[in-house]
């Protein structure tokens, strides 16, 4: 505020510079009841009446659901182009457009009373086949995923079990018929069985962390043509 107010007092500031656009970023917007979101709207069109005229923007892709007063000369749609929630606690309006996959690497039986991975996080109450998989926190599948992340194979879902490591993790696919999960077998981690979302739920973090710290190792397949 104190910025613009030296801005509208003192004119020659912006002496030789084309003020193309006025833009601010809501700090709540995902929150649609939060008193910061009018208040911040107040703040921004009294800097819009104080400042020369150019276009405004204030809305990001949680702003753009609070309502047409938010919205503007243009609208910032960043996260929810990929499928993530633009609102809290609120229906998903949104597609998604990630799909993740890594493939079966190989499937062992293993004892009753026996452990996977690192450290034991895991033991078996039953003969278990175990299916490992080729992905790990190398390439952004997080480590606070262990024992609580999950995967599907053909939308079946089979539990992710024991620690995540480096560059693998491992699922239990007992309860799937043998042919359905044999090595090569793509295995979906994100997508829409799981969105970025739930995932990141599982993971204790959020749907942004989880798509913006998926790392350079994935092959990146690019489905359909902008217009």
């Amino acid at each position: 505020e104190r910025e613009v107010e030296t801005l509208a007092s003192e004119g020659d500031r912006l002496k030789g510079v084309e003020l193309a656009w006025i833009m601010s970023h809501l700090v709540s917007g995902e929150v649609q009841t939060d008193p910061d979101n009018p208040l911040q709207l107040a703040r921004f069109r009294d800097a819009l009446a104080k400042l020369p005229k150019a276009k405004a923007s204030l809305a990001n892709s949680a702003g753009i659901f609070l309502g047409p007063a938010y919205h503007f000369d243009m609208v910032r749609p960043g996260a929810a182009l990929y499928g993530l929630a633009p609102v809290d606690h609120a229906p998903n309006p949104m597609r998604t457009t990630v799909k993740l996959e890594a493939e079966i690497l190989t499937v062992r039986t293993i004892a009753d009373g026996r452990s996977v991975g690192y450290n034991a996080q895991w033991r078996a109450n039953r003969p278990t086949r175990i299916a490992t998989v080729g992905v790990g926190y190398a390439d952004g599948y997080l480590r606070s995923l262990t024992n609580r992340g999950r995967g599907y194979i053909a939308g079946r879902p089979i539990p992710l079990v024991g620690r995540v490591s480096m560059d693998l993790v491992t699922f239990d696919v007992t309860d799937l018929p043998e042919e359905a999960c044999r090595p090569a077998t793509p295995v979906a981690l994100m997508g829409e069985e799981l969105p970025p979302d739930e995932l990141g739920r599982l993971a204790g973090t959020n749907g942004y962390q989880m798509l913006t710290g998926l790392s350079r190792r994935y092959a990146r397949r690019y489905i359909g043509s902008v217009a």
